[in-house]
């Protein structure tokens, strides 16, 4: 029977897990990346360019964080150029990270019902953004994960399930969290805290700890020749650190994990000032709810014979909740202490959140069973556990919609911009072209985009094979009439800032620029008769290079007839060029003849044979 059990134990978990796969994906549906820029694109270009010790073991670096690297350059190894890859391989790794927030909740609560909850919950915030929304997301799912893990290896130690063990895992959770973001370096604390509440006489463990934490900042000063961490967008520390605005910091996030966007619209997506009055009053709700969860919860464990008589088990309950609320304060006190507050930073304290929520179910469970074991209290416990289920029940749905709107506005979080920008980029170019963009000359007309030259000569090695751009060059112009004549080696777009895009005008621009009435094709085959119209601008002539694959015989004339009368021009090799009188600013009507054609031509396109491949360009008289 107990086999049989386990086994209907395991298909429970494993339908659970799969339908919170399912909502990742669900939840998450807006995300898209098939461009890369700024950090992302800096992170693939030291992976296409770097052997792995250059990449994972950077020597001038200012940070140190060659797990997460190491990490990172196995998940690039296999992208490789599928960029659209990134997001689901980013979805499943949060998927896989609320699995285990799950099996955690579920060891706390006792309740598959309470731990799926916890673990949809954590699914569908909107704290998620840039773990799925970036390449760089990796990083915060692996240091939240490593969080949880320390958490989770040293409550099992605290609550006396092993002795050393769990002890030195956590510790070495601790050790790759420290080398994946070095904010996490703030937990170690909570070794000491569980080490004193266990009254622990194995002084090892006290050395341990403080041995690990000293060989972090060894390994940390060996590497990048300081302990002290770097602040976000590339400040100190050291530079900018106040405790005013560490304290206000600080109260941002606890805002934030209340339902509360405390934050400007570029950090947020949706200012609290700007959050509709229904939202408001719903984040109140909600806020009610959860505190009347919290009451009702101590009420019942306060009622309880073995918490107002055993001493030792109400400790255990303010030894725990003092556990949970340690890993939350740690966690904030680490983001505080920079320039600003980052949603993704707040992540990790809402899993803590969900953690503590679960907790206080299962002890209060575990209470309201011990109480009423009696047959005839059977109803009485029945009560008990309603009104906690039903209040968590009102705080999951509403927890839910908030979230769902806040989800609205992610696009306005300073990252989404640039990300839709470069995602349009790389749609009109290699999602539209395929690998034939490679080796081209991209032209953008209009500069209110940034794109600064590192942008331009990496943005399209992301889709090469080899990694160099095959040759690929970005060039910016202020306007069309910047360019000179569209040719086939060119792509032609213009910035769409109203949408955060770019538009492929191409062949709206050849065809102003070179407007064909008949004989001359886009791969610059010319028929032997043909007719087309060149748009000068201040130049006032245009050259003409002509190729023709064929034997001379050494009397073929090119006759070009403009507004100013015929021109013949003799073909005596098989390579030349010559060079016709235009009117500047105007179209250029410009008639070709010829008196000979390609022998044997595969192909016939128009009503006369091809002749030759003619390649314009206009110029302007010194």
């Amino acid at each position: 029977m107990g086999e049989k059990q386990t086994k209907r134990d395991l298909r429970s978990d494993l339908l659970l897990i799969a339908a919170l796969i399912a909502w990742a994906f669900f939840v998450n549906r807006q995300f898209r990346i098939s461009g890369l820029y700024k950090d992302d694109l800096y992170t693939w270009s030291c992976w296409g360019e770097q052997s792995f010790l250059q990449y994972a073991f950077p020597l001038d670096s200012t940070r140190c964080r060659f797990v997460y690297w190491t990490i990172s350059w196995l998940e690039l190894g296999l992208i490789g150029g599928h960029l659209e890859w990134i997001v689901p391989i980013n979805i499943l790794l949060n998927a896989g990270l609320a699995s285990f927030l799950y099996y955690f909740a579920k060891r706390l609560s006792g309740s598959r019902t309470v731990a799926f909850l916890v673990g949809a919950l954590f699914l569908g915030s909107h704290f998620a953004y840039y773990q799925i929304g970036q390449l760089l997301g990796l990083m915060e799912t692996l240091g939240v994960f490593f969080a949880l893990l320390q958490a989770y290896f040293l409550y099992r130690y605290l609550s006396g399930k092993s002795e050393g063990r769990d002890f030195l895992l956590a510790l070495l959770a601790y050790f790759l969290n420290c080398f994946t973001h070095e904010r996490y370096m703030v937990l170690l604390p909570m070794f000491f805290y569980c080490l004193l509440v266990r009254r622990d006489k194995k002084w090892q463990r006290y050395l341990l700890a403080a041995g690990v934490f000293l060989l972090v900042q060894g390994i940390r000063f060996l590497m990048i020749g300081t302990v002290s961490p770097e602040g976000t967008g590339g400040t100190s520390l050291k530079d900018t650190f106040t405790l005013q605005s560490a304290i206000t910091n600080f109260g941002i996030e606890g805002l934030y994990t209340l339902g509360i966007n405390a934050g400007p619209e570029h950090l947020c997506g949706r200012p609290w000032e700007d959050t509709s009055f229904r939202v408001k009053v719903m984040v109140l709700f909600w806020n009610l709810a959860m505190l009347s969860y919290l009451l009702i919860s101590f009420y019942q464990l306060f009622l309880s014979r073995r918490y107002r008589k055993r001493g030792a088990e109400g400790m255990k309950l303010i030894r725990d909740l003092i556990f949970f609320a340690g890993f939350w304060i740690g966690c904030a006190a680490a983001s505080a202490v920079t320039i600003r507050v980052e949603l993704r930073w707040v992540y990790v304290l809402y899993a803590f959140q969900l953690l503590t929520v679960a907790y206080l179910y299962g002890i209060r469970q575990a209470s309201c069973h011990a109480r009423n074991q009696d047959p005839e209290a059977k109803h009485r416990y029945r009560f008990d556990n309603a009104a906690p289920l039903t209040l968590l029940g009102l705080v999951a749905f509403l927890s839910l919609v908030m979230q769902q709107y806040y989800r609205q506005f992610i696009p306005k979080i300073y990252l989404f911009p640039d990300q839709a920008r470069y995602n349009s980029l790389a749609d009109v170019t290699y999602g539209t072209y395929g690998r034939e963009v490679l080796g081209k000359e991209i032209i953008i007309v209009g500069k209110s985009y940034e794109m600064n030259g590192f942008t331009e000569r990496t943005f399209f090695k992301t889709f090469d094979p080899a990694r160099n751009g095959q040759g690929t060059t970005v060039r910016r112009v202020d306007t069309i009439y910047s360019i000179g004549l569209i040719h086939p080696h060119m792509l032609v777009l213009t910035e769409d800032p109203a949408h955060d895009a770019f538009r492929d005008v191409t062949k709206a621009v050849r065809d102003m620029k070179c407007a064909v009435e008949y004989g001359y094709y886009r791969d610059e085959w010319m028929d032997q008769r043909a007719a087309l119209r060149i748009l000068t601008q201040d130049g006032d002539k245009i050259r003409v290079h002509v190729t023709y694959p064929g034997t001379l015989r050494g009397d073929e004339v090119i006759t070009v007839r403009t507004e100013a009368g015929e021109q013949s021009f003799p073909l005596t090799e098989n390579e030349t060029e010559f060079v016709i009188e235009a009117t500047p600013w105007s179209l250029n009507r410009l008639s070709f003849s010829t008196n000979f054609i390609v022998a044997n031509a595969a192909e016939k396109r128009g009503s006369t044979p091809l002749a030759m491949l003619v390649h314009f360009e206009t110029e302007t008289e010194d």
